[in-house]
């Protein structure tokens, strides 16, 4: 049976009452507003012109467009592993940063770095969803045991009140263990965070009620890997949120994973990242995807890691993609840079065995 801590909140309650106080302020908001008579005038309105203010047009297009608009979120999960008891009690603080400070994998864990110091942080994967403002949420599902147990994180997308004329936005986000029969055992929520967002913007937080030792993190997060190479380590879950309220932002020319593997084979120049000592016989390993673009000169650029099964040969990866060389020929017709993938394959090793004592004769 999972030791993963369980912390009772009352989940879905707190979720559906949040999220509908927030749509209720945004129409009560916006109501009031279309309600306010208008004032008299000498002269009748003419027929065909409306007698609606500019702002009020504006708030009822915006509330009308924003319950069918979606929400594009890209979340991304990332593992924060540090030794146990070297570390300061983590908070449940939300931190705000531009997407466009964070363009290639050395930023994102630059920026981890400078607020949780004492931890190895290196991403896990990256979801890209679209959330709507109903009662449905969207659902990234991390990895369902063989008993229908995972952790789960749900995404809800509710009006706010905004600037009281035009209605803001909410993402509320729900991090949960949830099990096979939930009408016998109810989600375990370990964090409920509601978040005012704004397009552009990255969104993330630490999830410090979710502590796991080696063995339910490699049961219910990195199914595979080795526990012996994290025991002793406290293991937490950082959630990353990418938001664009107006449309998902996609290159001009990409080249998606599946055609990725085509695309590797016309490099000129390939570095191989190796796997570094304390990881050989250790039965670790798994395949790192690292999302490039690569510009007219077929240089490289902005290598930022997509998904990984062997985070610890992350930064490596990055390091050795940086390095790749593709044709100019690519670029013959169409001078636009190309956005495609770069995937490490790491065979894991038998793992050593340790040395057996022999009785002495």
């Amino acid at each position: 049976m999972s030791r993963l801590p369980q912390c009772h909140i009352p989940r879905m309650l707190t979720l559906v009452m949040t999220a509908l106080l927030m749509t209720a302020l945004s129409s009560a908001g916006l109501a009031q507003a279309k309600k306010q008579p208008a004032k008299p005038q000498g002269k009748p309105a003419q027929t065909g012109k409306s007698t609606k203010q500019p702002k009020e047009q504006e708030a009822t297009i915006n509330f009308e467009e924003l319950s069918l608009r979606p929400i594009y979120v890209t979340m991304r999960t990332f593992q924060m592993k540090a030794k146990r008891n070297s570390y300061q009690e983590l908070n449940d603080q939300v931190f705000k940063m531009n997407t466009s400070s964070l363009p290639d994998y050395d930023h994102w864990i630059s920026a981890f770095q400078k607020l949780y110091p004492e931890f190895e942080i290196d991403l896990l994967r990256s979801d890209a969803k679209r959330v709507f403002r109903t009662a449905k949420p969207g659902i990234i599902t991390l990895v369902k045991q063989p008993d229908g147990r995972a952790i789960e994180v749900q995404l809800f997308g509710a009006q706010s009140y905004g600037d009281g004329v035009t209605p803001g936005t909410s993402l509320v986000s729900e991090v949960a263990l949830h099990f096979a029969n939930e009408r016998v055992n109810k989600p375990l929520s370990y964090a409920i965070q509601p978040l005012e967002i704004e397009s552009g913007k990255t969104y993330f937080f630490a999830v410090k009620s979710l502590k796991m030792h080696s063995t339910d993190f490699v049961n219910f997060v990195r199914p595979g890997a080795p526990v012996e190479m994290l025991d002793g380590n406290d293991i937490y879950l950082l959630f990353s949120f990418s938001v664009d309220l107006d449309k998902a932002i996609t290159p001009v020319r990409l080249i998606d994973e599946q055609q990725s593997v085509e695309f590797q084979e016309t490099a000129t120049q390939k570095v191989i990242a190796e796997v570094p000592e304390v990881y050989r016989n250790s039965g670790a390993g798994g395949f790192v995807r690292v999302r490039v673009e690569v510009s007219p000169e077929g240089k490289v650029a902005m290598p930022d890691v997509q998904y990984s099964t062997f985070p610890e040969m992350n930064k490596l990866a990055v390091e050795a993609a940086r390095k790749w060389e593709f044709p100019k020929s690519l670029f013959e017709t169409d001078k636009n840079p190309i956005t495609s993938f770069i995937t490490f394959t790491y065979p894991a090793q038998p793992q050593a065995q340790k040395p057996t004592s022999t009785a002495k004769q």
